[in-house]
């Protein structure tokens, strides 16, 4: 490949970061609409920063037990998500210091 690009074949590092982040995502869409759902059914209805609506349940709300109590099986369960890693020596010259910061937990020795 040409160009300043940097494609996946030359930066495994990336390649794996964005997979990783594709694959956890994925992961979390249904726990994520079951917890909104719940905020939605017992939480209070209000106005974001930009003025749209949205819902919020604090801890103080009467709601917040049984909000807990609905969740509390799906906050058991497990699920197993295959990660990939890569080696440090493959991200340094490739990714900047930030960016190794960002997927440190990705990397091994």
């Amino acid at each position: 490949m040409s160009g300043s690009t940097r494609s996946s074949h030359c930066c495994p590092g990336g390649y794996i970061a964005a997979r990783n982040y594709r694959f956890l995502s994925n992961s979390l869409v249904e726990y994520e609409t079951i917890r909104l759902s719940l905020i939605e059914k017992y939480g209070e209805e209000g106005k974001d920063e930009r003025g749209q609506p949205t819902f919020v349940l604090k801890m103080e709300s009467p709601n917040f037990k049984t909000f807990c109590d609905e969740l509390a099986p799906f906050n058991k369960m497990t699920h197993e998500v295959e990660l990939m890693t890569a080696k440090y020596s493959e991200a340094e010259g490739n990714l900047t210091g930030e960016e190794i910061l960002a997927i440190d937990w990705m990397l091994e020795d």
